[in-house]
């Protein structure tokens, strides 16, 4: 069995075509969709990229408290899967418990560039991967872990696409590679952050031609059609959709909880499929167990995937939770099908607690409008069930999760 895992850090899925983009061309991520199984509802559970690696490698969620569960890399040795970690030296992966247990780690550095004949670290990171699939991928169980940091601020020049940006109706002259991080309005002007969508989806434009590279190596090779390839994110950014840009303050909103999940089966078994269920960064970790015939510890938190790309039904949750920390502040949000509740439940000193919102899915996809004050039943109800979960969280009781009333579980809002 072997398996790549892509991580394109920071990745909006809005700027993909097969997650809704109609204004920008992703045409390798498009077509891995057309070929794959597409997770349309996947959200971290902590709006931390570092924190989100902890639900990654315990299969718990990073609220959820200790465990003696063993990591996921340690998980994988015992079956004997060649565990190989290769990206560049801003991953937050090589901080933390994400950093510790590869049988290999190959960090792409921007200082040997030169030697790898290579502008940006995320095409060393590209060819890193192809040079090792050249020696090893061949080899049976293994699996690699490639992240691409291209989106994390400062943008590389290299990988912007001027050309795509071009194409766009309002496209800027120069792109603003360094964005000003913070309040828009304060920080930075309007007019700046309508640069940093253009420039940000430039960047995103040249990753995606790089990601396509990938693929054609591996049809080179003769292993595309052997191998399950995943690609995803860890948390998105926020480009001022909410007026922050960057991670400046709380923002437990679309454009930093929603993730993009493409899993593409050997020989592009069940191409087309798209998942609606409730996804989470803790399911990553039971997914590549069950993939490479390993044992699932029972104490973890998510449920592996690989039921659901078949095509069985598999209940994974009613809804899913995450938190958000910044500073002395504390937000937490609670995600069904039909709602969406953000819940402020700690601020900076003498500052009161903002009220819940309450936002209706998907219809407001950007969380807009808040109905609060339309549904009050709806949004105490839902109030109530997180801060239930938050208090289990705390008490690491998670395998007692509160429910919820059925009328709220609808999938649409009567």
């Amino acid at each position: 069995m072997r398996c790549i895992w892509v991580v394109i850090q920071r990745l909006q899925p809005a700027y993909l075509s097969c997650y809704g983009s109609e204004w920008l061309d992703t045409a390798t991520l498009d077509r891995l969709a057309t070929e794959g199984v597409v997770f349309d509802q996947c959200y971290v559970d902590r709006a931390s990229p570092i924190a989100v690696r902890r639900s990654w490698f315990t299969g718990r969620h990073g609220f959820g408290g200790s465990s003696s569960t063993p990591g996921l890399l340690r998980l994988l040795w015992e079956q004997g899967v060649r565990t190989v970690f290769i990206g560049d030296e801003r991953s937050p992966s090589l901080r933390g418990v994400w950093a510790s247990g590869w049988e290999m780690v190959q960090v792409i550095r921007r200082e040997r560039l030169g030697e790898l004949e290579q502008e940006s670290l995320t095409a060393g990171c590209i060819q890193a991967a192809t040079d090792w699939l050249s020696r090893y991928g061949a080899g049976d169980d293994w699996l690699l872990w490639l992240e691409l940091g291209a989106l994390q601020p400062p943008w590389e020049e290299p990988l912007y696409d001027e050309e795509a940006v071009r194409a766009l109706e309002g496209a800027p002259e120069r792109p603003i590679l360094e964005p000003k991080l913070g309040q828009v309005g304060q920080d930075l002007t309007r007019e700046e952050r309508e640069v940093l969508l253009y420039s940000y989806a430039g960047v995103v434009s040249g990753v995606d031609q790089w990601l396509g590279m990938l693929i054609e190596d591996l049809r080179q090779k003769g292993i595309y059609d052997e191998v399950l390839l995943v690609v995803t994110s860890d948390c998105g950014l926020p480009l001022g959709e909410h007026g922050l840009v960057g991670d400046a303050g709380p923002c437990l909103h679309e454009e930093m909880l929603h993730l993009p999940l493409v899993l593409r089966w050997p020989g592009g078994k069940e191409a087309g499929r798209r998942i609606q269920q409730l996804v989470q960064p803790v399911d990553f970790f039971p997914t590549l167990l069950e993939y490479f015939g390993a044992p699932i510890p029972p104490q973890i938190h998510g449920k592996s995937l690989l039921g659901l790309a078949r095509g069985n039904y598999v209940p994974l949750r009613e809804y899913a939770c995450a938190v958000g920390r910044w500073e002395t502040e504390e937000w937490w949000s609670l995600r069904t099908h039909a709602w969406y509740l953000i819940l402020p439940m700690r601020t900076r000193s003498n500052q009161p607690i903002p009220p819940a919102r309450l936002y209706m899915k998907p219809e407001d996809r950007w969380e807009v409008n808040d109905v609060r004050e339309d549904y009050p039943n709806a949004a105490d109800h839902l109030e109530l069930t997180l801060r239930r979960f938050r208090e289990a969280a705390r008490q690491n009781r998670l395998a007692e999760l509160p429910e919820l009333r059925d009328d709220l579980l609808r999938l649409t809002v009567p």
